[in-house]
């Protein structure tokens, strides 16, 4: 499973995906959303996600990705949030909205088989599991599942 697919089964039914860069030091992003927002943001994610028509998006679609990214980005998470998985939407947000198109193709492949996001520490790795569980309990009503 190409990286772009593997977060997004992780999060059942698309929600995320992760690909290269640490997340940066200190928060702009809100944390007062509603769930409403929150979780409209996160089906704005998954639309952009699924509309990728193949394995790997082409340079238009990474900038949908990215655009529906920042767009979340902007809503930012719900009060109440847990520090763990705040800091994985972090990561997440800065990851996909601060990586160019020539760098993001490197890692669509995962040739070597590896299931890490490469250039993110391990640390930050777990939050974003952690913060895909969460928008995946968090959204289950609203996203039908």
């Amino acid at each position: 499973m190409t990286p772009i697919k593997r977060p997004l089964a992780a999060a059942g039914a698309a929600v995320l995906l992760g690909l290269t860069l640490t997340a940066c030091g200190g928060s702009s992003y809100p944390s007062d959303a509603s769930e409403e927002k929150f979780c409209g943001g996160v089906e704005d994610v998954i639309t952009a996600t699924t509309s990728v028509a193949g394995d790997e998006p082409t340079e238009d679609e990474w900038k949908d990705l990215q655009k529906a990214y920042g767009e979340f980005g902007d809503i930012g998470t719900p009060d109440g949030i847990g520090d763990t998985e705040r800091n994985g939407f972090e990561v997440l947000i800065d990851t996909i909205t601060d990586l160019d198109y020539d760098e993001a193709k490197k890692s669509f492949g995962d040739e070597d088989g590896d299931d890490s996001i490469p250039g993110v520490s391990k640390d930050d790795e777990k939050d974003a599991e952690a913060f895909f569980e969460y928008a995946q309990k968090t959204c289950a009503d609203q996203l039908g599942g």
